[in-house]
């Protein structure tokens, strides 16, 4: 999720941004074309000569841009060589309980070098010990981020951006930028699920997801009370939050989060549940047998998640999503193109949306 507030401590530093403002100048020009003077950059940006010279000095060293008494600074030759690149791809990844999202990274890294890639990981638990983390790295082609559905400021992609020739994000919470975005729609895996249910024969399906505000969740949770054609004031009692990242319940959340099983010959407020943010299902499993509910007899149970992945549905419940297989592609496609300077447009890469039927949403006869 992109937070337009949180840039404040990293992009509106002025020696960061008057650094960012002469590499967007150098980029533009040619070598030997006049930069500012460092008496316009300090009235420009109100600061001082030491903070503009502090922002000078990395690109002097670099040669990007030249500087001589009385001639001013100019557009350098460095522009012209190629650049010193310390890796082919840096992949900066947010600390995660999530399993899959880890195994993921570590394939994708397998199969560059395999190539005769450079690969650099980088995890980081926030966005301030990842830029002392990158501090010592050189430029980089091509950088992976990887936040799961944690908010990303600006000021943070900035930074990135100073690092490397493109931009390639784990998810499509963050859209129209200057990046390649590779994910799954869960909206349309919602749609498609919940679909798929009605016309099993099920008219009250529940909802279990979790309470987080990101954007992708907050959307999903949206999108199931128009489904629902929910109108009331208050939470949707169809409706379950586990107040977790995807990714991270723990069977306790999940068991607190479930509907209770209706009592003896009382009708259930429910006959079907879509799962979202599970991606243990022998976890489900267990907390579905404490509520004493028996998918696909007492209840409908429906993921969404990764259909190939069998530690999700464990062979047991019907799940709708992608394919990890096809997101490694798809990763490893747009990643070796952009190592390879591919001049198309950034744009938003969306997973195909696939149905695996284990036969957990059978429908009751008498429900």
């Amino acid at each position: 999720m992109l937070d337009m507030t949180a840039a404040k401590k990293i992009s509106e530093k002025p020696e960061f941004r008057v650094r960012k403002h002469l590499l967007d100048l150098v980029k533009a020009h040619m070598p030997g074309d006049r930069l500012p003077r460092v008496r316009d950059l300090m009235t420009r940006f109100h600061t001082s000569q030491r903070v503009v010279e502090r922002a000078i000095q990395p690109l002097l060293d670099e040669g990007l841009i030249s500087s001589r008494r009385g001639a001013g600074m100019h557009v350098g030759a460095g522009k012209t060589l190629t650049p010193d690149y310390r890796a082919d791809c840096l992949i900066l990844y947010r600390s995660s309980e999530s399993r899959l999202a880890r195994n993921l990274l570590i394939e994708l890294v397998k199969r560059l070098k395999r190539s005769g890639l450079r690969v650099t990981m980088i995890g980081f638990k926030n966005e301030e010990t990842a830029i002392e983390k990158m501090a010592g790295q050189g430029p980089v082609r091509c950088c992976l981020l990887q936040t799961n559905f944690e908010i990303v400021s600006v000021g943070f992609l900035a930074r990135i951006r100073e690092l490397t020739d493109h931009l390639v994000i784990d998810g499509v919470s963050v859209t129209g930028i200057d990046a390649d975005v590779i994910g799954t729609n869960w909206r349309e895996a919602l749609s498609i699920a919940y679909r798929e249910l009605v016309a099993r024969g099920h008219r009250r399906i529940g909802f279990l997801t979790s309470s987080h505000d990101a954007r992708q969740i907050a959307m999903a949770r949206r999108e199931f009370n128009l489904l629902a054609n929910w109108k009331g004031d208050g939470d949707n009692p169809l409706l379950f939050q586990v107040p977790r990242l995807p990714g991270s319940y723990k069977k306790d959340d999940v068991v607190a989060a479930l509907p209770q099983k209706p009592e003896t010959g009382r009708e259930a407020a429910h006959t079907a549940l879509i799962v979202w943010g599970l991606v243990d299902g022998y976890l489900l499993d267990s907390a579905l047998m404490e509520r004493r509910l028996a998918p696909g007899e007492d209840i409908g149970v429906m993921l969404l998640g990764s259909v190939d992945v069998d530690s999700e549905h464990v062979t047991r419940f019907d799940t709708v999503g992608n394919r990890n297989s096809e997101k490694l592609d798809v990763f490893e496609r747009v990643v070796r193109n952009r190592i390879n300077d591919d001049k198309t447009k950034p744009a938003t890469h969306y997973l195909r949306i696939h149905l695996l039927d284990n036969g957990s949403t059978v429908r009751r006869e008498d429900a």
